[in-house]
């Protein structure tokens, strides 16, 4: 069993692209549709996303929040080893960010996953994020000197 404090604020999920060095892509802010005295971004709230929530993409966040958020997010991308894309979950609570927790394999589904909504929010095409993805893991490989086997290989 996992025993968490809950931690009131703002839901926020950041996606991450690249390796030398990582950027930010950007921040979305979930928001819920009712009133919600302890929202959680659950499972069940994620399918049935279009009725419980809206994406806030980019998020309204005060530029000090917004560089807090993407500070914490490329500290804890680097310090988890993560590659090429992830996605980082956070609760901002009075300007202070908390890491929840990383998806280092973010889903792609080009309808409904959080990243793909977070890059459509920014005005990035499907067909570009997942461009982005593959050359930047195609430089990462070519930098360690290995192949990277795609369809055409």
């Amino acid at each position: 069993m996992l025993v968490e404090e809950y931690i009131q604020g703002d839901e926020l999920t950041v996606g991450v692209l690249g390796n030398s060095p990582p950027q930010v892509l950007g921040i979305m802010r979930v928001v819920p549709n009712g009133p919600a005295e302890r929202f959680v971004y659950s499972l069940e709230v994620k399918r049935d996303w279009e009725r419980q929530v809206r994406y806030e993409c980019p998020a309204r966040l005060s530029a000090a929040e917004a560089k807090a958020v993407a500070n914490a997010t490329l500290r804890a991308y680097q310090a988890l080893g993560c590659r090429d894309v992830s996605r980082l979950d956070f609760r901002l609570r009075n300007g202070v960010p908390y890491f929840l927790e990383v998806n280092p394999l973010p889903g792609l589904n080009p309808d409904y996953s959080d990243l793909i909504i977070l890059a459509r929010g920014l005005g990035w095409t499907y067909e570009r994020l997942i461009g982005t993805i593959l050359e930047e893991a195609r430089t990462r490989h070519a930098r360690a000197g290995t192949t990277l086997m795609t369809a055409s290989t």
